[in-house]
């Protein structure tokens, strides 16, 4: 279990908990209320649970997209290579899903990050390499 989701579990279960709690002390129409309240926090988080992979799914493609939009329009006749986080697969999940990794064909030993902020601005936000070279073109632009 992830650190966040055993997290979100005691929360859960510190919301949860004192409702049954005093539902169990009250007399039988607060006690109803009590344990469907409880049964309703306890549905809303897991229909919570299942949708938000959908939604991070969604959001990360849009990024995608909008990364994509701003190279043709910063990058006109290049060739890149964009790269989002699997997130789905157990061992990307630590992973920020909304960063796309970006290859251009021109320099293959060098990877930009770019990330679309609140207001749909792309922005660059990371680089790394293998290479010793000091002058990468992409770099130098976005400065």
């Amino acid at each position: 279990m992830d650190p966040r989701e055993m997290i979100a579990a005691m929360m859960l279960s510190a919301i949860v908990l004192p409702i049954v709690l005093l539902g169990i002390k009250l007399k039988s129409r607060g006690r109803a209320m009590m344990f469907t309240l409880a049964g309703v926090i306890c549905i809303a988080y897991g229909v919570y649970l299942m949708v938000y992979p959908y939604y991070l799914d969604l959001r990360s493609a849009s990024n995608a997209e909008q990364v994509e939009m701003y190279l043709e329009k910063t990058y006109p006749g290049e060739r890149w290579t964009t790269m989002t986080v699997p997130y789905w697969e157990e061992q990307y999940k630590h992973l920020n899903p909304y960063k796309i990794d970006v290859v251009f064909g021109n320099e293959p030993d060098a990877v930009y990050t770019y990330a679309v902020n609140d207001k749909g601005n792309v922005e660059l936000i990371g680089f790394s390499t293998t290479s010793d070279k000091v002058d990468f073109k992409h770099l130098e632009e976005n400065r």
